[in-house]
């Protein structure tokens, strides 16, 4: 029985030892200086073998901004003379449009002709302020009518703009940007076809920065560029001033107006 025992022992032993796994070993990590690192922009190889770049492209030539702002409305008034009285009654634009949308919406486009030192180029664009309102009856100016007005207040932009940007992706990049403005007030009653308009130019100014949304996510870069060629997202607040005056009418607006912004 010892015999038995005694060897029963010795081949538990072995076959313990047998599936015994070897100590794991110290391995040396060893950096190799890939050649795509230097001429391809390779930044490193992930765990499952993907190659990733640092890839620096050109900065877009053209961009096109979306505004919407809260503005003051035009300083424009009549003078209504009473029917069969030599009463004369102002009125003004608040007077017939008490209730109208302060909202303004905006569209600017911008060609960028230096790029090298940061970025200089044109800026065209416009904004729209839609208003509607009472008309005032001829025999008593301090009645409204019964028709209704449409009133459209449509600046139009033409200038010059600089973007404080010098590398691809950067995150945040303000901009200054001024030049001329024609702001035209346009207004239609709704039971005639006829439309008056007038206008006048003025100037206006801009101050603002860009936060670059694809920035902070290559997949999001690398797809905006591949399937929509847009280089770059961003979102967009300015501080904007805009002055015309004229004999016809004043507008003087002062305000904040943020959106979206796209490169290509």
């Amino acid at each position: 029985n010892k015999i038995i025992f005694i060897l029963l022992f010795f081949g538990l032993s072995v076959s313990v030892q047998a599936n015994r796994k070897p100590a794991a070993q110290p391995v040396d990590e060893t950096v190799i200086n890939h050649p795509a690192a230097r001429t391809e922009g390779l930044s490193r190889i992930d765990s499952e073998g993907n190659y990733i770049y640092d890839t620096e492209y050109e900065l877009g030539s053209q961009s096109i901004h979306l505004h919407v702002g809260m503005v003051s409305n035009p300083q424009v008034s009549v003078e209504i003379t009473q029917y069969n009285t030599a009463n004369t009654y102002v009125v003004t634009f608040d007077d017939m449009y008490d209730g109208a949308e302060k909202l303004s919406l905006g569209m600017d486009y911008e060609y960028f002709f230096i790029k090298d030192k940061g970025k200089l180029g044109l800026q065209a664009g416009l904004a729209v302020q839609y208003a509607e309102g009472k008309g005032r009856l001829a025999s008593d100016p301090t009645q409204e009518s019964i028709e209704t007005f449409s009133f459209v207040t449509m600046p139009l932009f033409l200038g010059g703009t600089y973007r404080f940007e010098y590398r691809d992706r950067q995150y945040v990049a303000p901009y200054l940007s001024g030049g001329g403005v024609y702001t035209a007030l346009i207004e239609k009653r709704d039971d005639s076809e006829d439309i008056k308009a007038i206008g006048s130019f003025g100037y206006y100014g801009a101050v603002g920065a860009l936060l670059n949304v694809t920035a902070f996510s290559r997949e999001m870069a690398a797809e905006f560029r591949s399937q929509y060629a847009i280089s770059n997202l961003w979102i967009n607040a300015e501080f904007r001033t805009v002055q015309v005056a004229s004999e016809a009418f004043n507008y003087d607006n002062s305000f904040i107006q943020g959106g979206i912004s796209l490169d290509f």
